[in-house]
């Protein structure tokens, strides 16, 4: 998925976190980078989810979503997601581009808490064409 580089602009992205094993999980958190947020390269301004049930199944729909919180997935099922980032006003070379195919996500499983890189299944790349120089 590409983005024109826009200083300051916003995208969105939608994207699914799935969980593979025999328990269910409960997402407490969601974030474009690793590390502390006041580290991270893409601001997450906006996270929805829309929570799917077994009746239903996966629904991606972006009107419906509601505002990210903990959320429980069950075994086997997944969870659509909605980010909208902010992108960073910083120094861009012409025909660069600033990029992520995963998301960290912090979940409970069985009680326990735990972390993880998840892959999105595409890389987002935020391109600059012309190159640009912070003002």
């Amino acid at each position: 998925m590409r983005f024109a580089f826009n200083p300051g602009g916003q995208a969105t992205f939608g994207a699914s976190i799935r969980n593979p094993g025999p328990w269910p999980v409960t997402i407490t958190g969601i974030a474009g980078d690793g590390g502390p947020a006041d580290k991270h390269v893409f601001k997450i301004d906006r996270l929805a989810v829309h929570p799917a049930d077994e009746a239903t199944g996966v629904v991606f729909d972006p009107a419906a979503a509601a505002p990210f919180r903990s959320i429980r997935v069950a075994a086997g099922m997944e969870l659509p997601v909605f980010v909208t980032i902010t992108i960073p006003d910083v120094e861009m070379a012409p025909g660069s581009g600033l990029f992520f195919d995963d998301l960290a996500v912090d979940y409970e499983v069985l009680g326990l808490p735990r972390h993880q890189r998840v892959p999105m299944g595409f890389r987002l790349l935020v391109h600059s064409a012309n190159g640009y120089v912070p003002r």
